[in-house]
C-alpha cells in the first residue's frame, strides 16, 4: 500500500479510492490472498499530446520474446 501511494505522489498521480475485497474469499484463505482495487486519477488533465498514442516498433528483446513464445520457426 505504502508503495503505491509513493508511486502516485512521484508521478503526479491521485489515489482516488482503494476497495478491499477480501471478503469475496473463504475464511481460510483471506491471511494467503488479497484483492485490492485502486482507483487513480491524474492531478491535472493532460494537454493533447499527453493523450498521443505511442509510435513505432517495440524494442528488439520484446519483439523476439514474442516471437519465441509463438514457438520456434522451422528450418528450411
Amino acid at each position: 500500500m505504502k508503495w503505491i501511494r509513493d508511486h502516485c505522489t512521484a508521478n503526479e498521480l491521485e489515489l482516488v479510492r482503494v476497495e478491499n475485497f477480501n471478503d469475496r474469499y473463504p475464511e481460510e484463505q483471506r491471511a494467503d490472498l488479497s484483492l485490492t482495487h485502486f482507483t487513480i486519477a491524474r492531478s491535472e488533465s493532460p494537454g493533447l499530446d499527453g493523450w498521443a498514442l505511442p509510435t513505432g516498433l517495440p524494442p528488439t528483446a520484446a519483439r523476439t520474446a514474442r516471437r519465441t513464445s509463438k514457438g520456434r520457426r522451422k528450418a528450411a
